[in-house]
């Protein structure tokens, strides 16, 4: 074993002493053919003859060097270097066919590249902590389904206490309650910043320990005792100076004083959870009673013991599912629970996986388009090469050979292309990462030219070497020697296969274009359809900003009312302000779910009782949103804590749930957390209002008043005169006069708020569109690049054809008709390959809109148009061959 190795090494480092061995061989072999000389002398030959016969004795010089490299070298390795050189010579001869081709693949490898960091970003990262394949999110499942996923529905408080103490097979068990504001105050200054209270064994169970100080204990979770925070380290960065002896300090949350026991790492991020700050989460004594288990606010996740499985974890977890549904049939029966590693939930809760999908497989279809178009750029080199291949092929070179030298200038054009699409990658991913600051969520996860995206790119390189040089290389080795040999074989069989091949490449482009633009154009008209959809409110000229407020001061609910009273008062007072409303919910930008019942009807489980959106609202809200009031009243002032309880419901709940008779007068109960359940009288019924802005349907909603249920968290809304962004000033100014330490959140018009949910289908639908062009413009390329060397094959024949009296539109219509017969071809495969492309979308993307009909019958226009256009040039170019000229070239 070790000679072997041995072996190999003075092997592998003879590669790198070609020269000095090879001038070593020559002495030694002049030496002996001196010797051959001077024994053939002595025999009585002549200088000439001695020579002659020691030269027979010896063999070639050259053959003798070779064999003597082969002996002493790596055969394989020696012949591919061989070839790499011999490949770079000719690429370097060639430099417009080089860079045709390195561009197109750089092109396509490119959009490759930059897409794929979006799959590391998002699908590949793996979560912080230590073994988070261990940790599971545990979540409820919704019989009643909702709008987004069912399957990932919070955990009630209770639900969490049970499963902490009697599981088996979790070392611990956490809980977070991520949808919280916290009002922090530093030197002086006041901001809203999101916050999540988590419980003390949150950070263990996600294997992170704070990067200064600690992480909470189990008696903070005890009210009184849960005055301590722990920062971000974003946070402790942008607001504290990267301080180390903030640790220990107090600040202010919430007016109250709560010291700073730990700082995060930079790398705890997880997707989809901002969070700048964590309190310990206290749970009241309503929270542990067993009318808690109906409302639902927490994330739960847990962390596997060594030798336990998601399997096992999943069937205990049922039966513990199965037991809360046998012991309270009134709030459980029908909900699951379901458990998925932490890395699937995070993925799968996003909803960015599908979205990926579809984004990858356009890009795909880019770059097999472009392998396309250099393979085809290939075959027409190796048509100009055919005299070369054959000279080597008659002197003994095998197919196999031919093959291995055609694929090593494949896989040099292909790392060439790699390397120039790596570098239009990385402006490409900071022009990405820059187009989604839309959304923290989206933007707090880094888009990186990291490890995965070089692998990934390497591999679509080699790939892409195979596509398109494997074919034209098979192809090439097939030539006819004696007819490649022969210098009139213009019509040889070599060059009409490689016409054909091209032929099936270039109807193959036009095929896969088709079905990419269809795909494309039936998303863009849905995205189109959801961005032009009417809100049901009137969008513009509206100012909106949030307030949290802090239950030390304003603990009460009539104290949370008359805040809410005062600050509406000092707003109106702002020039430029119409009119003024605060409003749990901004219309289209958020949802509070709550079941009910209506007097009258069967009495049904909780569990089963039907499910509407909750607002609670000002008297003015529907004035100032400008939603049309069809029957009955809105609120008015009189509307108090004093007075019957009443709603408003929207057209959707009164068509669903009284089948478009009359509701005004009619009572429901709605089922509100911590709250005695009372029956509320309809007065009135509104127009219908998107639940989101990129949701398709009406939900059934319902309105409560403001002032009957305040809240401690609400959004302004101020219907403006003038642009909502002027009145900010003041409005801040307005905020401070009525409390000095409340801070306003996401001030921004409802433009704004609306373009920012709709940042992802923009940008997603301004991806679709560039690949769709780049995908047309590169099977453009091929049909011209295809038809322009078939008119220079045929320049020969077209000449005698005008010499023989045909006219110039005949030629042209004969070319053209070269042309639309590949694209009659590709775009019928195109598609049928199509057709089935509305119901995938369907199933990928919930309430997508139909697709349109008219998508086909544009995007086939477009690509036969764009198909005759590429061919007409060329088409152009034969008509107006001289007759002669060609002939006389001949």
């Amino acid at each position: 074993m070790i000679d072997r190795m041995q072996e190999f090494f003075q092997r592998l480092l003879s590669m790198f002493r070609h020269d000095e061995l090879d001038r070593e061989l020559d002495a030694e072999m002049a030496e002996h053919l001196a010797l051959a000389i001077d024994e053939n002398q002595e025999r009585g030959l002549s200088p000439e003859e001695a020579r002659r016969e020691a030269l027979i004795q010896l063999g070639g010089r050259t053959q003798a060097r070779e064999r003597h490299r082969e002996a002493r070298g790596l055969q394989v390795i020696d012949t591919f270097l061989q070839d790499l050189r011999y490949g770079l010579r000719g690429l370097v001869k060639n430099p417009g066919f080089t860079a045709a081709a390195v561009l197109t693949l750089a092109l396509g490898i490119a959009v490759n590249a930059s897409m794929f960091s979006m799959v590391s970003g998002f699908l590949l990262r793996r979560p912080p902590g230590r073994e988070p394949e261990r940790v599971l999110a545990i979540t409820s499942i919704n019989p009643a389904g909702g709008l987004f996923l069912a399957d990932v529905a919070l955990v009630s408080p209770p639900n969490y206490l049970v499963w902490r103490s009697t599981t088996d097979v979790f070392e611990s068990m956490a809980a977070a309650d991520e949808n919280r504001t916290a009002n922090l105050t530093w030197h002086g200054q006041t901001q809203a910043v999101p916050a999540a209270a988590v419980s003390a064994d949150y950070f263990a169970v996600l294997g992170v320990t704070p990067e200064l100080g600690r992480a909470f204990y189990k008696e903070e979770e005890q009210a009184g005792r849960d005055h301590v925070i722990i920062l971000s380290h974003d946070l402790w960065d942008r607001d504290f100076g990267s301080d180390p002896s903030v640790v220990g300090r107090t600040v202010r949350i919430n007016r109250e004083d709560c010291a700073v026991i730990g700082i995060m790492p930079a790398n705890f991020r997880m997707m989809g959870f901002t969070p700048q700050l964590w309190t310990p989460l206290v749970f009241s004594a309503t929270d542990i009673t067993p009318a808690a288990r109906k409302y639902r606010s927490l994330n739960v996740f847990a962390r596997l013991k060594p030798a336990a499985t998601l399997e096992q974890a999943r069937t205990e977890l049922k039966m513990m599912g199965r037991r809360a549904e046998e012991d309270f049939p009134d709030a459980e029966k029908g909900w699951g629970v379901a458990a998925r590693t932490l890395p699937d939930f995070l993925v799968y809760s996003f909803g960015i996986r599908n979205p990926l999908i579809v984004i990858m497989t356009v890009v795909g279809f880019v770059l097999l388009i472009a392998c396309a178009n250099v393979a085809g750029l290939l075959l027409a080199r190796a048509g100009t090469r055919r005299k070369e291949l054959a000279i080597r092929m008659s002197l003994g070179a095998s197919r196999r050979r031919i093959i291995r030298q055609l694929l090593t200038e494949g896989l040099m054009i292909a790392l060439l292309g790699g390397g120039g699409g790596l570098l239009l990658a990385y402006w490409g991913i900071k022009f990405l990462a820059a187009g989604m600051q839309f959304n923290e969520a989206v933007s707090a996860v880094p888009l990186t030219l990291d490890t995965n995206v070089l692998l990934f790119s390497l591999a679509v390189s080699l790939l892409s070497a195979i596509l398109c040089s494997l074919a034209p290389a098979v192809s090439a080795s097939r030539a006819n020697v004696n007819s490649n040999l022969q210098s009139a074989s213009r019509g040889a069989t070599s060059g009409r296969s490689h016409s054909r091949f091209r032929r099936v490449l270039v109807t193959g482009e036009i095929a896969a274009a088709l079905f990419l633009l269809t795909g494309c154009g039936l998303l863009l008209r849905a995205v189109y359809m959801i961005e032009h959809q009417m809100m049901g409110f009137r969008v513009e000229r509206l100012l909106t900003a949030g307030l949290t407020l802090d239950t030390a001061h304003y603990k009460r609910p009539e104290q949370q009312a008359v805040f809410t009273q005062e600050l509406i008062r000092a707003v109106q007072k702002i020039p430029g302000a119409e009119s003024v409303a605060a409003t749990s919910d901004l219309p289209a930008s958020g949802f509070n779910r709550t079941t009910f019942q209506i007097k009258g009807e069967r009495e049904s489980r909780a569990s089963q009782r039907p499910s509407v959106l909750d607002f609670l609202v000002t008297a003015d809200f529907f004035r100032t949103a400008e939603v049309p009031l069809l029957h009955g009243r809105s609120f008015a002032e009189s509307d108090n804590d004093s007075a019957p309880r009443v709603v408003v419901v929207n057209q959707e709940f009164a068509h669903r749930y009284f089948k478009d008779q009359d509701p005004l007068g009619k009572q429901i109960q709605l089922e509100v957390s911590g709250l005695t359940p009372v029956w509320s009288e309809i007065v009135g019924v509104v127009g219908n209002v998107k639940t989101y802005s990129e949701d398709t349907r009406y939900d059934p909603a319902v309105y409560e008043a403001y002032v009957q249920r305040p809240l401690p968290y609400f959004s302004l809304m101020i219907r403006t005169s003038a642009d909502p962004n002027s009145l900010i000033p003041e409005l801040r100014k307005a905020v401070a006069q009525t409390d000095v330490e409340l801070p306003l959140a996401r001030v921004m018009s409802m433009s704004t708020v609306i373009d920012l949910q709709k940042g992802g289908d923009v940008l997603f639908a301004q991806m679709l569109a560039a690949f769709a062009v780049l995908a047309l413009t590169l099977a453009a390329i091929g049909i011209y690049g295809l038809i322009s060397y078939s008119v220079g094959q045929r320049t020969h024949e077209i000449a005698i054809r005008m010499a023989l009296g045909a006219q110039a539109r005949a030629v042209r219509r004969m070319v053209l008709r070269e042309g639309f017969k590949m694209a009659a071809i590709g775009t019928t495969i195109g598609l049928a390959l199509a057709l089935p492309l509305p119901r995938v979308f369907t199933a990928m993307f919930n309430d997508l809109p139909a697709g349109d009909p008219r998508a086909y019958v544009i995007v086939l226009v477009v690509t036969v148009a764009v198909a005759v256009l590429a061919t007409y040039i060329p088409a152009r170019r034969a008509s107006r061959i001289d007759p002669i000229s060609a002939l006389h070239s001949e």
